[in-house]
This record gives C-alpha cells, sequence and structure tokens, in this order.
C-alpha cells in the first residue's frame, strides 16, 4: 500500500503505528462512504452513464475529461467537508476529507462488476494526524448509529 504525504517520504509512513492507524481507519471510512453512496440506485445509474461515456471517448481515440464527478458531497456544522469523486477509469475513486485540523486524500479501486476492493492508498496527508485519528473513530461510530437507528 503506498501512503505518502507531502513533504514525507514513503518508508516513514510504514510501521508507525499512529499513521497505520489512520491508513486504515480512513480507508474503511472511504470504502464505507462510497458503498453507502453507490447504494443510492440514482447515483450509482448517473455514474455508470458516465463512466460508459468516458470509456466512449477514450474507444474513439479522444481524451477522458480531466474534471471528476462529485457523487456525493457531504458537510458538516463545524466546517467538515467529505467530496466522494468517481475518477475517469472505471472503478477508481477518490475521497477528500478537509477538516480544520487536517486535510487527506484517499484513492480507491474497485473491480467494476463487484465493487470489490483491489487496491487504497492515502495519496496526500496534511494537519495534525491525532485528531484526524479521533475525529475518522467519532465519525465511524456515527455512521454505526446511524445505520442501527435505520435498522441495517
Amino acid at each position: 500500500m503506498n501512503s505518502q504525504a507531502p513533504g514525507i517520504e514513503p518508508l516513514s509512513w510504514s510501521g508507525d503505528l499512529m499513521k497505520d492507524t489512520f491508513i486504515y481507519r480512513f480507508i474503511d471510512i472511504s470504502v464505507t462512504l462510497l458503498d453507502l453512496v453507490m447504494e443510492n440506485q440514482p447515483v450509482a445509474d448517473h455514474y455508470m452513464t458516465w463512466i460508459d461515456d468516458q470509456e466512449n471517448i477514450l474507444d474513439g481515440g479522444e481524451d477522458a475529461q480531466i474534471t471528476p464527478l462529485v457523487l456525493s458531497e457531504l458537510r458538516n456544522a463545524s466546517g467538515s467537508h467529505i467530496l466522494i469523486l468517481a475518477l475517469p477509469t472505471g472503478g477508481q475513486f477518490l475521497v477528500v476529507f478537509q477538516a480544520g485540523a487536517f486535510n487527506a486524500k484517499i484513492i480507491i479501486a474497485q473491480d467494476q462488476e463487484t465493487a470489490i476492493l483491489q487496491a487504497a492508498s492515502v495519496t496526500e496527508f496534511t494537519g495534525d494526524l491525532h485528531y484526524a485519528i479521533n475525529w475518522g473513530k467519532d465519525f465511524l461510530d456515527r455512521i454505526d448509529e446511524d445505520m442501527i437507528a435505520a435498522g441495517m
């Protein structure tokens, strides 16, 4: 798993408990959010139409759009912001986390047909690692509470 933050050598992220915790927690959050977003049939249908268009553009010898497709955008009162973006290659997604104390970008690659995770990495992290880990734990707890309340 390649997890690199700007200004930090890739090897400095391996074997560090705090950094490993962050990596696994935010990949888990990203995959969970992506799964929840794609359960919304109109969003999934829009994504499939968009990705088919991207593939048709490539088949025609044209360049694919550089701009990713926004699948979902979450904001809360404290200023946290999460973007879930589809990239122009089938099954590839970018999840962007922006909070007051940290920013992170996670790339997810899934099998297009089965949605099984194939690869994931933290492509960027800046800010307070300890705060980010606690923020992620609180976020996962809220997702779990909401799912329980919805009877899932």
